[in-house]
């Protein structure tokens, strides 16, 4: 996948591998199965929750271009934390 935050923010190409979900600054892959398109700003707003990525890309906030399946099988293979999960349990 590429990620284009715009000229202020870079480009960065993020690759799904054996597990591992590793990402490279300041580069592209030609033969990406998507791009996505938004600002920093509005990766703030999905990260905390202020919009869903359907409403952001419905107003136009992210475009995306390539196969939006694969957006959705990587985002099926991330786990959802509670926000204060505990970290460390004591013992009985």
């Amino acid at each position: 996948m590429n990620f284009d935050f715009g000229d202020t923010d870079g480009k960065y190409k993020v690759e799904l591998e054996n597990g591992a979900l590793n990402h490279t600054a300041n580069a592209e892959a030609s033969n990406a199965d998507i791009t996505i398109r938004l600002s920093r700003e509005t990766l703030n707003n999905l990260l905390l929750k202020q919009t869903t990525l359907d409403k952001a890309i419905a107003a136009g906030d992210v475009k995306v271009t390539g196969n939006s399946d694969k957006l959705k099988e990587v985002l099926g293979y991330l786990d959802n934390f509670e926000c204060w999960f505990n970290i460390v349990t004591p013992d009985p």
